[in-house]
């Protein structure tokens, strides 16, 4: 029988942790704002991890910032691959380690805000930027084309205010590749690449529940 519940009851360091005291051979299946992630134990032994597109440590990585989502864990089912060969408590103190780095409280908010938002399925790489356009983080190096785009939309957006419009909560726009989504998120703003072949509604209420949060 499976054992499931959520991250918010018993986290993923303590689910590791049992799994590998335990010396179980297991999957752990966490689905968090539409978005899987497996990690794979092999007789206590952390083996394998997935978070699309990312394997082995960092995709262990990432789904360590998740302070919520469903698990389930499976007794008995193999990795498909072995990514990882740390052992589990140095893998853990690394992956907490990494989340403790940050030397200042705004950048630990930001950097857990980009990790909750990569989660999202659909999600190809997010930045926060201040008002002048200028980014203040981000999973991957943002190309100046895009930040010029998100500049020119905040100016598009101050002559609405000026004009005596209300400000929108996202604003979308689209290109020959890709689909920039722009989120208000307290002072400053989100930058998020959309795969098009997502819906956007989707994306948008899955979006709007981390921002919320």
């Amino acid at each position: 029988m499976a054992l499931v519940g959520n991250l918010r009851d018993l986290k993923l360091p303590n689910l590791i942790q049992l799994n590998c005291m335990e010396k179980n051979t297991a999957k752990l299946t966490i689905e968090y704002a539409g978005k899987y992630g497996f990690i794979y134990f092999q007789e206590g032994k952390v083996v394998h991890a997935e978070l699309d597109p990312d394997i082995g440590e960092d995709a262990l990585f990432k789904m360590l910032a998740l302070n919520e989502g469903k698990f389930k864990v499976e007794s008995g089912v193999r990795p498909p691959i072995v990514s990882i060969s740390t052992p589990w408590n140095s893998l853990l103190l690394k992956g907490l380690h990494r989340l403790d780095t940050l030397q200042s409280s705004d950048e630990n908010k930001q950097f857990h805000l980009l990790s909750m938002l990569m989660n999202i399925k659909g999600v190809k790489n997010v930045a926060i930027l201040n008002p002048e356009g200028e980014v203040l983080a981000s999973n991957a190096k943002i190309d100046s084309a895009s930040v010029i785009t998100v500049f020119a939309a905040l100016q598009v957006e101050k002559m609405g205010t000026l004009m005596g419009r209300s400000n929108p909560r996202f604003i979308s726009l689209n290109t020959a590749s890709s689909r920039i989504l722009l989120a208000h998120y307290k002072q400053n703003l989100i930058y998020l690449d959309i795969e098009t072949k997502y819906q956007i509604d989707t994306v948008l209420t899955l979006i709007n529940q981390v921002v919320t949060t």
